[in-house]
C-alpha cells in the first residue's frame, strides 16, 4: 500500500472516528440534560398535585365525609386541576385505583410496591409516545394513598432525533469535505516522498546523476538532502572505482605490450642462433639483441616490483641531513653521467628532513635520469632550505615535454617518445614511481617544461630542524 493511501485511509480514518464520538457526546449530553429537565419538571408537578390531593383529602375529613369515600372525592377534587397532556391517577393502599387519567388497562405494578414517602421516576414508551412518570405514596389523615403523575416527554425523543438526523447530514457533508481536504494535504505529504522514490529507481537503474528537489522543510528536505549527498557520494566513488579500474586496464594492457616485444625478439634470436649456423659476426649481433631485450626486462620486472611494493607497504621515515644525502646521490650518479657526457651541478643548502633514505634516493636517481633520457646535457640538482620547508629541484636542458602531456607523465607506462624510451630500456615507470615515492614523503612533484630548452622537476618537504 502506497504512502498517500496509507495517510488519506489513516486521517479519514481518524477524522470519521472524531467526528462520531463527538456527535454521540454532545447528542447524549443534550438529551440527558432535556430529559433531566423534563423530570425535575414532572417531580415539581407531582408534588403540586399531592398536595392538591392532600388538602382535599383533609377537607373532606373536617366536611364528615364518610371514611371510604373520603379518598375518592379528594382525587377526583385533585386530578381536576390535571390538564393539557398530563395525566394522574390515585390508587389506595391496596393498590386498588381509586380515579385515574391513564389509558385503560395500565399496569400500576410498581406504583403499588412504592414505599411511604418514596417517590418512583421513570420514563415509559407507549407505541410511539414516551411518557414520563412520577409514582408516589403518602399517608394523611389515617389513610394511605398512592399518586401516579405521567407527562408526555415524546417532544423530548423526537428533539434528540431530529438532532441526529442534522448530525448525520452535517456529519456526511463534512466528511466529504474533510476527505477532500485529507486527501489534498496528504498528496502535499507524499508528493516528495513520490519524487524521492522515482529518482531512488532512476539511480538504482543506471542513471548517477539523477537527483531529487529539495523542498519544503523538517524531516523530508532533511531526507532529500541526505539522499543527494549519499548519491554524490556514491557517484564519486562508482567514478573513482570506475578510473581504477580503467587504469588497471591500461596497466594490464601496457604491461602486458611491454613483456611481448622484447620476449618475441629474445625467442626469435635466440631460435635464430639455435637453429641456423651463423658466423661469429652474427651471433655477436644476435646475443647483442638478446643481451639489450633482456636489460629492458630486468628493468621492467624491477620497476614493476617497486611499484607493487610501494603500494604494500608503510615505510618509517628517519631524520637527515638533506645536503649529504644529495651529495652521496650525486657520487652514485657520476659514473652514468661520465659515460653519457653529461655534467651534474649540485648546489644543496643544509638542512634536516625526515626520509626513507633508499626511496629517496631512488626518488631523485629517477629524475634525474630521465633528465639524461631527455638528452640532458646540464643537468642541475637543487636543495633550498624556504622557512619551514626544503625544495628538492632537478632542472636540465633537454628536449622538454609538450604541456598537453605535462598532466599524464606520471602514469604508468606512459611515454612521451616511446622509440627512445625503447631504445633505453624504458618503461614508462620511472616517473610513476618517483610520484608514489614522493606521496609516501608528503609531498608532491611539480614539472615545469619548454620543448626545445628543458623541464624542471621540485618538491617540497617539511624542515625538521637547521643543523648545528
Amino acid at each position: 500500500m502506497k504512502l498517500f493511501t496509507k495517510i488519506f485511509l489513516c486521517s479519514v480514518a481518524v477524522a470519521t472516528f472524531a467526528l462520531a464520538v463527538l456527535g454521540y457526546v454532545m447528542i447524549s449530553q443534550s438529551f440527558d440534560s432535556a430529559l433531566e429537565r423534563e423530570s425535575a419538571n414532572c417531580i415539581d408537578r407531582y408534588q403540586l398535585i399531592k398536595f392538591n390531593l392532600q388538602s382535599a383529602m383533609l377537607s373532606e375529613t373536617e366536611l364528615g365525609t364518610p371514611y371510604e369515600t373520603v379518598l375518592e372525592n379528594a382525587a377526583a377534587r385533585a386530578l381536576s386541576a390535571v390538564s393539557g397532556s398530563d395525566r394522574a391517577a390515585v390508587l389506595d393502599a391496596d393498590g386498588e385505583v381509586v380515579r385515574s387519567m391513564l389509558e385503560p388497562g395500565y399496569s400500576f405494578s410498581y406504583a403499588q410496591s412504592v414505599n411511604i414517602d418514596d417517590i418512583i421516576s421513570v420514563t415509559e414508551r407507549h407505541g410511539e409516545t414516551f411518557r414520563h412518570v412520577v409514582s408516589g405514596s403518602f399517608e394523611e389523615g389515617g389513610i394511605t394513598a398512592v399518586l401516579v403523575y405521567s407527562r408526555n416527554v415524546t417532544s423530548v425523543f423526537d428533539e434528540k432525533h431530529s438532532m441526529e438526523t442534522r448530525f448525520l447530514l452535517a456529519y456526511v457533508i463534512t466528511e466529504a469535505f474533510a476527505a477532500l481536504v485529507i486527501a489534498a494535504l496528504s498528496f502535499f505529504i507524499a508528493r516528495p516522498i513520490n519524487r524521492l522514490t522515482r529518482t531512488t529507481r532512476l539511480f538504482a537503474e543506471g542513471s548517477l546523476g539523477a537527483r531529487t528537489r529539495v523542498g519544503g522543510g523538517g524531516e523530508l528536505r532533511d531526507l532529500s538532502e541526505s539522499f543527494n549527498m549519499m548519491a554524490e557520494t556514491i557517484e564519486r566513488s562508482i567514478a573513482g572505482l570506475e578510473l581504477a579500474a580503467k587504469q588497471k586496464d591500461d596497466f594490464t594492457a601496457s604491461f602486458a605490450h611491454e613483456l611481448k616485444t622484447p620476449l618475441t625478439s629474445v625467442i626469435g634470436y635466440a631460435d635464430m642462433i639455435y637453429q641456423r649456423d651463423l658466423t661469429r659476426d652474427e651471433v655477436r649481433e644476435a646475443a647483442g639483441y638478446i643481451v639489450n631485450e633482456g636489460m629492458r626486462l630486468e628493468a621492467l620486472s624491477l620497476k614493476l616490483m617497486e611499484l607493487i611494493v610501494l603500494e604494500k607497504q608503510d615505510f618509517s621515515l628517519v631524520e637527515m641531513e638533506a645536503s649529504e644525502v644529495l651529495s652521496d646521490i650525486a657520487g652514485t650518479m657520476t659514473p652514468l653521467m661520465d659515460k653519457r657526457g653529461a655534467e651534474l651541478s649540485l648546489n644543496a643548502e643544509k638542512a634536516y628532513i625526515r626520509i626513507e633514505f633508499d626511496l629517496f634516493k631512488t626518488l631523485v636517481m629517477n629524475l634525474i635520469d630521465n633528465a639524461l633520457k631527455a638528452d640532458g646535457k646540464h643537468i642541475f640538482l637543487f636543495g633550498r632550505a624556504d622557512g619551514g620547508e626544503y625544495t628538492v629541484t632537478v632542472s636540465d636542458d633537454g628536449r622538454g615535454i609538450p604541456e598537453e602531456q605535462l598532466g599524464r607523465i606520471t602514469e604508468a607506462f606512459y611515454m612521451v617518445d616511446k622509440s627512445r624510451s625503447r631504445r633505453e630500456h624504458g618503461a614508462g615507470l620511472g616517473l610513476a614511481i618517483a610520484s608514489r615515492i614522493a606521496e609516501i614523503h608528503g609531498a608532491k612533484l611539480s614539472f615545469e617544461s619548454t620543448v626545445g630548452k628543458g623541464t624542471s622537476v621540485r618538491f617540497k618537504l617539511k624542515k625538521e630542524a637547521d643543523p648545528e
